[in-house]
């Protein structure tokens, strides 16, 4: 039989990811909250619920059956939203619209094939042992076997995530009264010397002495066998050989930038043998060693092979290789007592280092190798005479109550402290280095110094991380992308990269001169990452996780004299700073009206006032298909489906026509019973809707696979339509007119905003739907809450002239507004100011505005004939 699935397995993983897709529209149809909301939502609830982020991402991405209470937990919270996503009462656990749900789950469960869970290790098992390896990890991507299904009136666990809704059953949409029924109807469809010390780590391991960590807000996975007890006195020699590597890459001593879309460091050793969360990591200074430690032992390994040897002494974090390259470590039986181990024999070597009050929670060295500055728990900071092992003398900082909580020796030989206020001292000429600053978001979790003291990274709960300077000179840079707290920080040894990682269980990697993300993130983890070390010279780098192992990465392209260029760093410190950069125009021959990007932004599509349409590439400018004015395509009708396989365009008539966008050929033409000619066009987001809106204020719905028209024409306006846009969950949709008014439209029956008596020329729905904005001929932009009508702070004023476009970016965090000036302004709509300067270039009105669906990209069209293209970044 070999590997081959059986057909059990089959099917249930059809249905896992059938269970994963009625989840994620259960969450578009309840205002799309957020997984941190999510999370927020359930521990806030007091119901004792808990949905951690990295089990939700399970749930919503089918990776795994979670436990019957934790998709139940999610269900429930995911029901106490509304369509517009606001809070409402979180339903009973024996609510009547619970029972569907439930049923799916154990249907679910009854055909997940026993051993499902661990299907990937037993092949690897069996590839391990007909090449003589031994393997030491256990899958934990799945549940082992599905277990006893939740009755009705199971309680709610404490760990659980949710799954997806069962939609309703199809109905006759003939019977479906309004839109919202129409919207139900479709709702299924060898080494090299590193120098004289290590970079320096944060400081956020848990406290010796009080047992391991927590483990992050991860729903522990279902069926998975308790991890083994460690042995009381583990024996010293190998115990686990993994791949040879590859040939180690000469060293520079700088960190190089790997090549575009490189990842800086790939993966060379997977280390696997601890039976405990491994907490931390660190390098002998010649890079030849790497040691790691979780629960009380320590492994080392050569870095060349990956071959681990454990330790006979039982010793825990933290770690520190001294610049003589012996290991301080603490003693698991009294982390306040520090051990030398020699490395070559892995016991202890002279005197411990005694006279702690507390357990000791970080270790540094000095350059010189004679000292060690060690860290207690509360922030007590003392220094130790290494050669004597001497009772360590207490160093103060005169921060009063603001304790330390990471504290590093830099190049220059200064000892630097740094608390999580931000407040950083030069503890050894005991003066203060850098002023504290406002609390953000709350107190950070990680702490990190560069080697040279210049910079202080801070590690938040919201996945974010901030750069600050030291003396507190330079402005925050703030590196998102993280989707859980960070907890692990760790500069390179010449402070061009910043290392993060989080409970999400990835590392990513940034520049930190212009904050931004240096290759993709590094996910080859399966629990939050604990610790992250660069060896001296940075080819090396090593991460610690709680999924019991550590990883040993290699520097990617690595070779001498290789070095940033100056126009890379340039433009990344423009975009960094919101300066948009203009790249060659695109030429259309006249004057644009609409623009559009394809979903898989591999083309943009244009109309123009001769009533051609136009494509061209987006990155190389060139025409990707000749624009005919035979068809006569309408100006002002313009969009892309979005799976981005059809282009819809509106003709003399009443016609809309659908076309295949690389070929021009006619797949479809829908035939619509507007008298007045079409204005606009829209597609729903599901991808089954049709609306069109024409110059005598009427707006149809039409089956965009049939053509058949949902209910009667709509009277919309007493004038031209000239905005139509589908809200994100598909459920709403807003027009204005030239009568001034501004609609919402609520399964058919209208909501006026309380605007202006002035014709909105522009109207956008922000990607989570939960706020509206419309561009006004007043020069105004104005931003309301679509579902009760008012209007959210004052208008947005810069413009000189009538606003034609809106545009927000897909992260929400941009709002791009389109001027008859010739210019662009973009905006941040939580504030309401402006995001930078204008976007100047047009020899006339900008007609319109586009985001790339990355959001790296922004196009503008005018009536010049000219498509600018504006970088934004990332790179």
């Amino acid at each position: 039989m070999g590997d081959t699935e059986p057909q059990p397995r089959a099917a249930f993983e059809e249905g896992l990811a059938a269970l994963a897709g009625e989840l994620t529209r259960l969450r578009i149809g309840r205002g799309r909250p957020s997984y941190r909301d999510l999370e927020a939502r359930a521990a806030g609830s007091g119901t004792g619920l808990r949905l951690p982020v990295a089990t939700q991402s399970d749930a919503f991405n089918g990776k795994r059956l979670v436990r019957s209470d934790t998709f139940m937990a999610l269900v429930r919270i995911l029901l106490s939203y509304d369509e517009y996503g606001r809070p409402t009462a979180i339903p009973a656990h024996t609510a009547p619209e619970l029972a569907v749900w439930r049923r799916r789950w154990q249907d679910l469960a009854a055909l997940q094939p026993p051993g499902h869970s661990r299907a990937r290790a037993a092949r690897a098992a069996r590839a391990a042992a007909a090449s003589g390896e031994a393997v030491h990890e256990t899958s934990r991507d799945a549940p082992t076997g599905p277990r006893e299904p939740a009755g009705p009136h199971e309680p709610a666990g404490p760990h659980e995530p949710a799954g997806p809704q069962e939609p309703a059953a199809p109905q006759d949409p003939v019977r479906i009264e309004g839109l919202f029924g129409l919207f139900a109807s479709h709702a299924h469809a060898h080494a090299d010397p590193d120098g004289p010390s290590e970079a320096p780590r944060t400081s956020r391991h848990p406290e010796p002495g009080r047992g391991p960590a927590p483990e992050p807000a991860a729903a522990p996975e279902p069926g998975a066998d308790p991890p083994s007890e460690p042995p009381s006195e583990p024996a010293p020699g190998p115990v686990h050989r993994p791949d040879p590597p590859a040939a180690p890459a000469p060293d520079a001593g700088r960190t190089p930038p790997p090549a575009a879309g490189q990842a800086p460091y790939a993966l060379r050793h997977r280390l696997t043998g601890h039976l405990a969360p491994v907490r931390d990591v660190a390098f002998s200074p010649d890079g030849r060693l790497l040691a790691s430690a979780g629960g009380d032992t320590v492994q080392l390994w050569d870095t060349a092979t990956g071959v681990g040897t454990i330790t006979p002494f039982t010793a825990t974090h933290p770690l520190a290789f001294t610049p003589g390259g012996q290991l301080l470590a603490a003693d698991a039986r009294d982390p306040s007592v520090l051990h030398r181990i020699e490395p070559a024999t892995g016991r202890p070597e002279g005197p411990p280092l005694t006279g702690h009050a507390s357990p000791v929670t970080d270790i540094t060295c000095s350059p010189t190798g004679g000292m060690a500055a060690t860290l207690e728990r509360g922030g007590t900071v003392r220094l130790c005479d290494l050669s004597t092992g001497g009772l360590p003398f207490v160093l103060t900082h005169g921060g009063g109550t603001d304790p330390i909580d990471a504290v590093a020796f830099a190049r220059d030989g200064r000892l630097l402290a740094a608390a999580r206020s931000s407040r950083v001292w030069d503890l050894l000429d005991r003066g203060v280095a850098g002023a504290p600053r406002a609390a953000d978001g709350g107190t950070p979790e990680a702490v990190a110094l560069s080697p040279d003291g210049q910079l202080l990274a801070l590690g938040h709960r919201d996945g974010r991380t901030s750069l600050h300077e030291a003396a507190g000179g330079r402005d925050e840079l703030t590196l998102p992308g993280h989707a859980g707290p960070v907890r692990a920080l760790a500069f390179s040894p010449d402070g061009r990269l910043l290392a993060t990682g989080s409970d999400d269980a990835t590392v990513r990697l940034w520049d930190t001169a212009t904050g931004l993300p240096v290759g993709p993130p590094l996910s080859d983890h399966a629990g939050r990452i604990e610790d992250i070390a660069f060896s001296a010279t940075g080819r090396l780098l090593a991460t610690a996780s709680s999924d019991e192992t550590a990883l040993l990465y290699e520097r990617s392209g690595t070779g001498p004299g290789r070095t940033t260029p100056l126009a890379a760093t340039a433009l990344g410190v423009a975009l960094r700073d919101r300066q948009p950069v203009r790249l060659p125009p695109v030429q259309a021959g006249a004057a644009l009206v609409r623009v559009a990007f394809s979903p898989d932004a591999g083309m943009i599509a244009a109309t123009t006032v001769t009533e051609v349409v136009r494509l061209w590439s987006p990155v190389t400018r060139r025409p990707l298909r000749a624009g005919t004015a035979e068809a006569r395509a309408l100006p002002g009708c313009l969009a892309f489906t979005p799976d981005g396989t059809l282009l819809a365009t509106a003709h003399t008539g009443g016609a809309v026509r659908l076309t295949g966008p690389a070929t021009g050929a006619v797949h479809r033409e829908v035939q619509t019973e507007h008298t007045g000619a079409l204005t606009r066009l829209a597609c729903s987001p599901e991808g089954r809707l049709l609306a069109t809106a024409d110059a005598d204020g009427t707006v149809e719905f039409r089956d965009l696979a049939t053509g058949r028209q949902f209910g009667g024409p709509l009277a919309a306006h007493q004038g031209k339509v000239v905005a139509l846009v589908f809200a994100p969950y598909g459920q709403v949709l807003a027009t204005s007119g030239t009568d001034g008014r501004v609609l919402v439209w609520h399964a058919r029956h209208p909501h006026r905003l309380e605007a202006p008596l002035a014709v909105h020329r522009a109207v956008a729905f922000s990607p989570d739907g939960r706020t509206l904005a419309t561009g006004c001929e007043d020069r105004t932009v104005r931003l309301w809450d679509p579902r009760s009508g008012l209007q959210r702070g004052g208008p947005l004023i810069g413009h000189t002239a009538p606003v034609t476009d809106l545009a927000f970016s897909p992260g929400g965090d941009l709002l791009a507004s389109a001027c008859a000036d010739g210019t662009t302004l973009l905006w941040d709509p939580a504030t309401g100011q402006r995001a930078g300067g204008s976007l100047p270039g047009h020899e006339g009105a900008v007609n319109a505005v586009a985001f790339s669906p990355d959001g790296s990209l922004l196009v503008t069209a005018g009536q010049d004939g000219a498509l600018h293209r504006w970088v934004l970044g990332p790179l």
